[in-house]
C-alpha cells in the first residue's frame, strides 16, 4: 500500500520573501526573487506524492504550477530526485551550472534536482513536472543493461516533445498526474502508478542523455583479447575468494598495467570494479532465487563481501534498492 499526499500553494500579490517561507514549508527550500524590483507575486500550484509510508522520503512526485506572474527560485538544498519538467504555457529559463536552458511547450528537460541552480518562471507560464528518487531510476538502468550499475548515473538533457518519443513521453506524464490527482487522500494500490513511473524513467533513459547511453544503443563491442577473456573465466570462477588484480594477471598470463589497459578499453571499467560486479550480481541472483535459506549477510560474506554496511551502500547505488527490499520482493524475510 502506498500514500498519496496532496498539497496545493495558491497565493495572489505575495512579496517574495513571503514566498520562500511557504516553499520552505510546503515542497522544497528555495528562495524566491521577483524578476523586478518590488513586484508582488501571484501563482498556483497542486503536488501530489507518493510514499510508502506516511513518514518515509518521497519516492516519485508530480506538481502542475501556473505562475501569473514572473519570478525566480533559487535552489537551497533539493532533494535527491531527478526531474522531468515539461511546459505547457509561456517560457521557462533554467540554469545547471553548466548551461542556462529556455523551454518552451515543446521542449521537456531532465536533471537531477542538485544540479538545478536557478529556475526563472515567466508571466503566464504554466508547466508539469514529474520527479522520481534517483535510486529508482539507478534500478530501471541496471535492468536494462543486466548488471549493477557501478558509477554514478549522470543525465541531463533536453527532449524534443514534438517527436514521437517526446509526446509520448508528454502523454505518459499526464496520465501519471490524472491518475495521481484523482486519488486523493489516503492509501491506494500503488501498481498502476509505479508501473506508469517506471515506464517514464525506461523512455526518459532511452532518450535523454546519459553517461550510460552507450550501454543501451551502442554496437556491439569488438571480440575480447584472448588474455582479457582468461582473466574474466578466472574471476568468475573464483569470484568468491578473495584475488588481487597481480594474482589476476598472473593466472591471465599478462601484466597488470596490460590487464588494467584491456578491461578499460573493452569493458570501461577497472578489473577490480568488473570483480565487484561479478560479485553483486551473484548477490542479487541469490536473493531473487527465493531458495537460498542464508541470511543476506551470510549470502553477501558468500560472495566475498566482509563489510556489511559498505556491501549495502554499494548495492543500493548498483541496483536503486537495499538487499532487504531484493528479498521482500520474493516474499521472503531475513
Amino acid at each position: 500500500m502506498s500514500y498519496v499526499h496532496h498539497s496545493n500553494l495558491s497565493m495572489a500579490n505575495a512579496e517574495a520573501d513571503e514566498l520562500t517561507e511557504r516553499y520552505a514549508l510546503w515542497k522544497m527550500p528555495a528562495i524566491v526573487e521577483p524578476l523586478r524590483p518590488d513586484d508582488r507575486i501571484s501563482i498556483d500550484c497542486r503536488c501530489r506524492s507518493v510514499r510508502t509510508k506516511p513518514h518515509e522520503a518521497v519516492r516519485y512526485t508530480a506538481w502542475q504550477s501556473h505562475c501569473r506572474s514572473g519570478m525566480k527560485l533559487i535552489a537551497n538544498t533539493p532533494p535527491d530526485l531527478v526531474v522531468l519538467f515539461l511546459q505547457s504555457s509561456g517560457a521557462l529559463e533554467l540554469d545547471d551550472g553548466r548551461e542556462r536552458h529556455f523551454l518552451t511547450s515543446a521542449t521537456g528537460f531532465v536533471a537531477p534536482m542538485p544540479r538545478i541552480e536557478t529556475l526563472v518562471f515567466h508571466e503566464n507560464r504554466s508547466h508539469l513536472a514529474i520527479a522520481w528518487q534517483k535510486s529508482m531510476l539507478v534500478g530501471v538502468l541496471s535492468e536494462l543493461i543486466d548488471a549493477p550499475v557501478t558509477g554514478d548515473l549522470e543525465i541531463t538533457g533536453k527532449l524534443d516533445l514534438t517527436t514521437p518519443h517526446g509526446s509520448r513521453i508528454a502523454m505518459l506524464s499526464r496520465l501519471i498526474w490524472d491518475y495521481l490527482d484523482t486519488n486523493a487522500g489516503d492509501s491506494f494500490s500503488p501498481a498502476a502508478p509505479d508501473l506508469l513511473v517506471r515506464a517514464l524513467m525506461l523512455l526518459v533513459l532511452q532518450n535523454v542523455p546519459h553517461n550510460y547511453h552507450e550501454r543501451l544503443t551502442g554496437p556491439v563491442s569488438p571480440a575480447i583479447p584472448r588474455k582479457l577473456k582468461r582473466a574474466i573465466e578466472y574471476m568468475h570462477a573464483n569470484a568468491a575468494s578473495p584475488m588481487t588484480v597481480s594474482e589476476i594477471a598472473r593466472e591471465a598470463g599478462t601484466t597488470v598495467r596490460s590487464l588494467q589497459t584491456a578491461f578499460q578499453q573493452f569493458k570501461d571499467m577497472t578489473p577490480s570494479d568488473y570483480l565487484r560486479a561479478i560479485r553483486l550480481e551473484g548477490v542479487r541472483k541469490a536473493l531473487l532465487s527465493g531458495r537460498d535459506v542464508l541470511s543476506i549477510a551470510d549470502i553477501a560474506r558468500n560472495w566475498g563481501f566482509l563489510h556489511m554496511g559498505r556491501f549495502a551502500a554499494i548495492y543500493h547505488q548498483s541496483f536503486g534498492e537495499m538487499p532487504s527490499e531484493t528479498m521482500r520482493r520474493q516474499g521472503r524475510s531475513n
